[in-house]
């Protein structure tokens, strides 16, 4: 049971307690699907765990499928120090198109932390793009691909956010993605987490969540 009680576990959501069709806001989650793009609970494609995840539907139109955790008894972590795990599911290859699925977010945004993909790899953006980096860092040299994900597999993205040091690192799959360690950018006391798909460039995407 990936949400089993245990120390340090702050929140969990396995959604399977949700109502399949239409994700329907209430608290500590919020939806927002603009234009055709659509975020439901899906008990047909198999989930992680259980029978039931969160499907978001962006078609290439579409800029903004998002649901948002917000809960003051959760976030901001103690010291603004916290871990953040997801199960994901894309419903296609990772595209050269700079797009997010995860944002931390805090009160006027000026630090905020966008995770997801560019030039067919994970990457992230803090402070809008005023800093980033690609799970392959040398990839304007080498032209070697960073980690993706495989469609239609569940992978397992772990993240540890600490404003106090700073220091932003990621997991894939248990693995660290040393490109992605930071210790020299300003991360904030981040209230909020979005999940979904913010799209800038490229192709929509079907991408799911658990656990």
């Amino acid at each position: 049971n990936p949400c089993a009680a245990r120390a340090g576990l702050r929140f969990c959501d396995d959604f399977e307690s949700k109502a399949t069709g239409t994700f329907a806001s209430a608290a500590p989650w919020t939806a927002s699907a603009g234009g055709s793009s659509t975020l439901t609970i899906d008990a047909t494609t198999p989930a992680h765990s259980g029978t039931k995840s969160v499907r978001a539907h962006a078609a290439d139109t579409d800029y903004q499928t998002l649901f948002t955790f917000r809960d003051s008894a959760v976030l901001p972590g103690p010291g603004g120090r916290f871990f953040l795990r997801a199960y994901m599911r894309l419903g296609r290859a990772m595209s050269g198109g700079h797009n997010s699925f995860i944002t931390a977010e805090a009160p006027g945004g000026v630090n905020n932390l966008r995770i997801g993909e560019m030039n067919a790899m994970l990457m992230y953006t803090i402070m809008g793009d005023a800093h980033g980096a690609l799970s392959n860092q040398n990839y304007y040299n080498d032209g070697k691909p960073g980690v993706a994900f495989a469609p239609s597999t569940w992978v397992c993205l772990e993240a540890l956010i600490d404003r106090s040091r700073p220091e932003i690192d990621f997991w894939v799959n248990g693995t660290e993605v040393p490109d992605l360690h930071h210790t020299d950018w300003a991360l904030d006391s981040y209230d909020s987490i979005r999940f979904g798909f913010e799209k800038y460039a490229g192709p929509g995407l079907d991408v799911w969540y658990d656990d």
